[in-house]
């Protein structure tokens, strides 16, 4: 069997939130592999330091909160100075994989709690996405894809506040999937079930195993394999594909 082609993202530029998480660095390692221009955004600044010493001249780092928007609208006006002084290419391309997690039960969620889901899990991605569908719609050409989860998909006892965070981001993806199509730009995203990151490294081996009994393949998902189907719908192999909820799961059974 031959394998596709990879997808080749040349003369484009991609921003990442949350770049300096797990799976966030996946996505920029495998962007960078198929030829982008990274725009690499979080918060550590030590780790932002590194990419952009391990990937010198195929990426610039910004460091920032999501949950700043006079900081996302800065970040913004440098992205277009950096394209119109020709440092780097117009930009396609924006993941959403910045986001936090709390598990409690109803009763323990603070306001507070379901206040901080709700800012880096949703309102951070959409105005991400008000201000990127800006400078996309001037090339009449963009690819946004949205990380989300399966337990924003089929909710899961004990995180109704990161499931209603997530699932507010799916219904976004859906709408502006139809809003901006006119405009040559395809929105999309990926639902990643249990996948070995830091975010779930809380976990004891016991409660994995409990987890790891109710997919299908038994096992919990990488980071490069939800950066793998990420890439896949920002290029060209999807170009008919928009408003879609990708699941990376292993076929995760509730």
């Amino acid at each position: 069997m031959t394998a596709l082609s990879s997808p080749n993202l040349a003369d484009s530029s991609v921003l990442i939130t949350g770049a300096t998480g797990d799976i966030g660095e996946a996505i920029v390692t495998r962007a960078i592999a198929d030829k982008a221009f990274v725009i690499a955004c979080g918060r550590n600044e030590s780790k932002l330091e590194q990419l952009s010493s391990q990937f010198e001249g195929q990426i610039h780092t910004l460091c920032y909160d999501v949950t700043d928007e006079k900081a996302i609208s800065n970040a913004f006006r440098e992205v277009q100075k950096g394209v119109t002084a020709k440092r780097w290419p117009a930009l396609y391309g924006l993941v959403n994989s910045a986001g936090i997690m709390a598990e409690a039960v109803l009763p323990m969620t603070s306001g507070e709690t379901l206040k901080q889901q709700m800012a880096v899990n949703f309102f951070a991605p959409y105005q991400h996405m008000q201000l990127a569908s800006r400078l996309m719609s001037r090339q009449k050409a963009g690819s946004i894809v949205n990380i989300v989860s399966q337990v924003g998909e089929l909710g899961s006892s004990g995180m109704s506040a990161y499931a209603a965070s997530k699932a507010a981001l799916t219904g976004a993806t859906k709408s502006l999937a139809k809003e901006l199509a006119p405009k040559g730009i395809r929105v999309n995203a990926v639902a990643p079930g249990f996948i070995d990151t830091a975010l779930t490294s809380h976990y004891d081996d016991p409660a994995k195993q409990k987890v790891y009994g109710r997919i299908e393949l038994r096992r919990g998902g990488t980071a490069k394999e939800v950066a793998d189907a990420v890439l896949y719908l920002l290029s060209s192999h999807a170009s008919y594909t928009t408003g879609h909820v990708l699941p990376v799961d292993g076929l995760f059974c509730p």
